[in-house]
């Protein structure tokens, strides 16, 4: 309930912001009004539009950026190293493997295969469990594109609210005071700036790499449950003649 409440608040300090009257200010590259217009605008929209769980997981997203970080790529090669080991220990026979992997796994998709491979499941049973999976990862990364596409419309926009409020301050100067004209101008050109390198450069990327990344994880999912079938099937299938009890 807070978190839309503040959000609200800081709207009404955007607003209050972008139609102050500005005396003395010249133009330049960084204009903190039309910062605020902007990027307090967008986290205004986000706190109303998302709740807490949703911003905490698009805050974490944001360190894909970094090389060094990447939660969600680790994630994915650690899932690619953990079905590598699931199937070696299967078909070698170390159960025991298998079972540290079900409580030990780093992955929920290894503590999930791990969990079906070792109790057999196939069929209807095992697809319930891997669609239960798909869902979860809908329901956390969804909004967290959605958050940032949200960024990527709104940045421009909030850019547009600051350059028509710059516009309404630069012709009232120009009756009353010709000479007070900076301040007016800088919102205009820069408030439309600031919006449209946000939402190209920032928003619009940053939800297709978290779009990628969900569809990588549905891919895995894919792929192990094909392996799972795969391991379960070679396990129910009668030894020939020639093989050893």
């Amino acid at each position: 309930m807070l978190t839309p409440l503040l959000g609200i608040l800081i709207l009404a300090g955007v607003t209050y912001t972008a139609l102050m009257e500005r005396s003395g200010v010249k133009i330049g590259f960084f204009d903190p009004h039309a910062a605020i217009v902007v990027f307090g605008g967008v986290l205004g929209a986000l706190l109303v539009a998302n709740d807490r769980n949703a911003l905490l997981a698009m805050m974490r997203s944001f360190w894909e950026v970094f090389p060094a970080a990447r939660p969600f790529s680790k994630t994915i090669e650690e899932t690619r190293q953990g079905l590598q080991e699931i199937r070696s220990a299967w078909r070698e026979g170390r159960r025991s493997v298998i079972l540290g992997l079900v409580d030990q796994g780093k992955t929920p998709e290894i503590r999930l295969a791990a969990d079906v491979l070792l109790l057999q499941q196939s069929g209807d049973s095992l697809s319930e469990r891997f669609m239960q999976q798909r869902t979860r990862y809908l329901q956390e990364f969804g909004p967290v594109v959605e958050a940032w596409e949200m960024v990527g419309k709104l940045a421009p926009s909030f850019g547009m609210v600051g350059t028509v409020t710059g516009m309404v301050q630069l012709f009232k100067n120009m009756g009353d005071d010709p000479s007070n004209l900076g301040g007016s101008m800088a919102m205009a050109l820069l408030a439309t700036l600031y919006g449209i390198a946000t939402g190209a450069a920032l928003g619009g990327p940053m939800a297709s790499r978290i779009n990628n990344q969900l569809n990588d994880r549905l891919t895995q999912l894919d792929l192990i449950e094909t392996t799972i079938t795969a391991l379960v099937s070679e396990n129910r299938q009668p030894k020939s003649i020639g093989d050893h009890p």
